[in-house]
């Protein structure tokens, strides 16, 4: 055996001119040596976050006097949402030109859902890639585009490797579309955001308690309070779950998150908060594909029939799904262990009755230590491997599946992310002759790192690490080899500014204009590189607009278009390759995207539900495409010349039909193409994790004051997983069901049945393996909550 130690610090540089990328690799050093590193952007962003005071102060002195507001959004009770949760975004909903879905506290409850993932399940043209080697956690596509970067924390982003609990989450807002604007980078189906639950100044203790028929048991904590002038709340949870119908599969998470708020005077107000989650569990990397068919990148041509015999598109392996391919015991067994951190510190400044001053410093850091087993190379009893698209191999047409035999490709990442970032946002609102403006305009600077290093402990061909499909050994140490990969070190660095105005020229018209630009520089050491190979760096300048019309022709409807841009640099997901032919090349400038959106919202039932609708086409515009796939190898690189294309169609409904009846439902209908590509084998194929149709429905009804009702129902039509439309899952109807009653004013019995009918789907999913979501389940859960006068005297 080979010992490693993946603790063993780097060199450390450190530049803080961020007019250029000249920062180096940084060592696996900690939380407090990253705080101390970082000490010179905090000076910087405290300087600037001055000055917009400054600034702001000036512009109150001179302005016309308007009533008291408030540009916090506030959370909505019960199943609708009229506000957003973000600083720099202050229109109501109802005025927002954009596709805003927000999933609220009380679904969340009525569903007893844990993660972020099975909370995104209510929103519709939303799929989850299933985990890889190199990308793991969270990994939401939007609209056909994946949003793995795309992850924010009240307007923060958040970049971390790991599963989003609920249990220190408010709620769940996704902004469909590229937006830029609020969130820099990436965003080109949308942006994710969680909003964290933080004092109200409300006293309350509330405690869940949850056993599953995994099995398993949780139990969430929240509670909070007020003296004087300082608030408090904490969270907290505990889990030990085996996943349903999931052989081999569990997971246990545990985390706190404290925060506090000082009034300091009456218009300042301090909020400091800590998240703190861990997790252990076995990473489930699902069950691969029947072996695919090929065709020629340079003429299209059907090259390998694959399974079925004539080309057409796979499914994954027709086996039970209880079956997992991992290794259960011994020292290289499959587990997963991650530990986040997330520190924030808030300073928020009314000037006067018009404007207001936020500063914000986050600091996160993320340790993910990934032991797992990827199903891979399919073959036949006597281990030799089936041709699987463009490999090598024997023919699979119609081999008996109980006779096949499968590779676990096994391998060990440990990866140390960090993140920093300071954000400063001037809000307000004015006016200016007849025009009444609602204005925002922003700095963020921001530093994240990320080392990781690997192990390669089993190859997929090797006879050691071979297994029967249908009858996998799990109790032995599948390892042929430790091939250790030297580390690699990420540091990328962001400067953006930005500024918009949403101008309220009549009570019928508004019209928006925001504007942002990003300088993102990130540097690259790949210790197993020599020479010029070694260090690389890439700097790119993104300069993004929003720009969009409202109109009302009633105060609770509105009309909208919209038009957004993003990019997606090279560099996005924080690595780059001195290869040509790498979407990561130093060498390729960003990714352009553009999004139009014509849509309508209306406040019906005197403001109580809200439907939505909106049409909306998201095109990639240089889409990262081969020069030549029929040139030899070396010849070949990438150019930015392709075109890729969603259109669709999405329609909401949310509120309370009737005091008793709440609902919240959607659907939508994406058309995606690869439009324009050298590669013939990809050309007019579908986007990956972009199924046609998905229809979502959640509602709940009080038979009495006491007793509680609920359901609902997921469709997704199939969906292929890869750009050569060579596999997909097919499609299926999830049902689920709840009944609370409380048995008095402070405790409530719930429980919850999960995939009523049984259905066999696939929860997540890409090109290398699907995984099966969970059969039929329950959870039962026992709820108190206490408030004052019980709780204080």
């Amino acid at each position: 055996m080979v010992a490693v130690d993946r603790h063993a610090p780097n060199a450390t540089r450190f530049s803080t001119d961020f007019s250029d990328n000249s920062a180096g690799g940084i060592g696996r050093t900690g939380a407090p040596n990253r705080l101390a590193r970082h000490a010179a952007l905090l000076g910087t962003a405290v300087s600037l976050a001055s000055l917009m005071a400054a600034a702001a102060a000036s512009a109150q002195e001179s302005g016309v006097a308007l009533p008291t507001i408030d540009v916090n959004a506030g959370n909505d009770s019960g199943y609708q949402a009229t506000q957003q949760s973000i600083t720099r975004l202050q229109t109501p909903l109802l005025d927002t030109p954009q596709t805003v879905n927000v999933v609220p506290q009380q679904v969340i409850k009525d569903q007893r859902v844990s993660t972020m993932e099975e909370a995104l399940r209510n929103v519709v043209g939303i799929t989850f890639s299933a985990g890889e080697g190199g990308q793991q956690g969270d990994s939401p596509i939007i609209r056909g585009f994946a949003a793995r970067g795309d992850i924010f924390r009240d307007g923060f982003r958040d970049p971390g490797w790991y599963t989003r609990d609920l249990f220190s989450i408010d709620r769940v807002e996704v902004y469909k579309g590229p937006s830029a604007f609020a969130f820099g980078r990436g965003s080109t189906g949308g942006a994710i955001n969680n909003a964290s639950k933080l004092p109200t100044g409300n006293t309350f203790v509330e405690g869940t308690v949850s056993g599953t028929t995994g099995p398993g048991v949780r139990a969430d904590l929240d509670t909070g309070g007020k003296v004087g002038n300082v608030s408090g709340r904490i969270a907290a949870t505990a889990q030990n779950i085996d996943t349903p119908t999931r052989d081999n599969v569990y997971t246990k998470r545990w985390g706190v998150a404290p925060s506090a708020s000082l009034q300091l005077d009456e218009a300042t107000k301090a909020t400091l908060s800590y998240v703190y989650q861990g997790e252990e569990g076995s990473q489930d990397y699902g069950q691969p594909y029947l072996p695919q068919p090929a065709y020629s990148s340079s003429t299209g041509a059907l090259t390998n029939p694959g399974y079925n015999g004539n080309g057409s598109a796979v499914t994954p392996v027709p086996v039970s799904r209880k079956l997992w391919y991992g290794i259960e015991n011994g020292p290289f067994r499959d587990l997963t262990t991650t530990e986040t951190h997330i520190v924030t510190a808030l300073i928020e400044r009314q000037l006067g009755d018009r404007f207001k001053v936020t500063n914000g410093t986050r600091f996160i850091s993320n340790v993910r230590d990934s032991t797992v087993t990827a199903p891979r190379a399919l073959g036949n009893a006597a281990n030799t491997v089936f041709a699987s698209g463009t490999s090598g191999g024997i023919a699979s047409a119609g081999y008996p599946v109980d006779l096949m035999t499968i590779g676990r490709e096994r391998r060990n990442r440990v990866t140390d992310a960090s993140y920093l970032v300071n954000q400063t946002d001037l809000t307000g609102k004015f006016e200016t002759g007849m025009l009444r403006h609602t204005f925002a305009t922003g700095v963020e600077l921001s530093r994240e790192t990320r080392d990781q290093t690997r192990v390669d402990l089993c190859s997929q061909t090797a006879a050691a690490c071979r297994t029967s499909l249908i009858n996998p050994g799990l109790n032995t140490v599948a390892t042929d080899r430790y091939d250790v990969t030297a580390p690699n070190h990420t540091t990328s660095d962001n400067v953006a500014l930005y500024i918009s105005d949403q101008i309220k020229i009549t009570r019928f018209f508004e019209l928006l204009i925001s504007l942002r630009n990003d300088r993102f520089s990130t540097n690259y050491v790949d210790e197993a590189a020599t020479g010029a190979n070694r260090e690389l760096s890439r700097t790119d300048n993104m300069f993004s607009q929003r720009y969009g019309i409202v109109f009302h022709p009633v105060s609770n409807a509105s009309i909208y278009f919209a038009y957004g841009n993003s990019y997606n640099p090279s560099a996005e997901l924080g690595t780059l390759s001195s290869s040509a032919n790498n979407s990561a090349s130093v060498t390729l400038a960003p990714e352009k995207n553009i999004s139009y959106e014509l849509g309508a919202k209306y406040d019906a039932m005197g403001g109580k539900v809200t439907l939505s609708g909106a049409v909306f086409r998201i095109e990639k515009t240089n889409l990262r495409i081969p020069n030549d796939p029929s040139a030899p190898t070396a010849q070949q690189f990438l150019v930015l010349d392709g075109l890729a294309r969603v259109e669709g169609i999405e329609l909401g409904l949310s509120g309370r039909l009737t005091d008793a009846w709440q609902i919240t439902a959607g659907y939508s209908y994406l058309k995606s193409e690869i439009a324009e590509t050298t590669n013939l084998a990809e050309l007019g194929r579908r986007l990956p994790n972009t199924p046609e149709h998905n229809f979502t429905l959640w509602s709940t009804y009080d038979l009495t004051s006491r007793f509680t009702v609920g359901g609902g129902a997921v469709y997704q039509s199939m969906a292929y997983v890869n750009t050569t439309n060579t596999a997909y899952v097919p499609e299926y109807w999830r049902f689920d069901a709840m009944a609370s009653f409380k048995v008095d004013k402070y405790s409530t019995i719930q429980l919850n049945i999960y995939n009523l009918a049984d259905e066999h789907y696939y929860a997540q999913y890409y090109g290398g393996h699907a995984v099966p979501a969970s059969g039929r389940w329950a959870m039962l859960s026992w709820r108190v909550r206490l408030e004052p006068p019980t709780l204080l005297p």
